[in-house]
């Protein structure tokens, strides 16, 4: 069985492909997603592989026009065995921008039995908000 921290980074390398499939497949059937501080309108709890998976759909569709070229997490473990931490950053370009590379944001993971079954996702979602509307960070 994979180490939290083998379960995580193998999260973070299927991220650039945008596919919620292959995502939640890492996942407990009953997992949470959590967005602390989620933007008005966007859920800040989600319950099991089907919702966080249609969540994702929507979140990453509205995000066409960025090209990911790569997360660059860092990983953290805690002193909890289940629990890693995780900064990342997304290099990336938009339409008529330069690319660059953003801090997006911290997660608490907790992993248990090899699956992921708390994603706490402390990202800037006005950013994100931001990008899906062409607008300039």
């Amino acid at each position: 069985m994979q180490s939290p921290r083998e379960v995580v980074e193998r999260l973070f390398q299927e991220l650039p492909a945008r596919d919620a499939d292959r995502f939640v497949a890492l996942l407990a059937p009953d997992a949470v997603f959590e967005i602390p501080f989620a933007v008005p309108g966007m859920p800040t709890r989600l319950r099991g592989r089907d919702e966080i998976r249609r969540h994702l759909e929507q979140r990453w569709s509205g995000l066409t026009d960025i090209q990911v070229h790569g997360i660059h997490p860092v990983v953290y473990e805690t002193t909890d065995p289940e629990v890693v931490l995780v900064e990342n950053e997304v290099d990336m370009s938009r339409p008529n921008a330069p690319r660059e590379r953003v801090r997006t944001s911290v997660n608490v993971i907790r992993v248990r039995d090899g699956e992921v079954v708390l994603f706490r996702d402390y990202m800037d979602t006005a950013r994100t908000a931001r990008l899906s509307t062409h607008q300039t960070s």
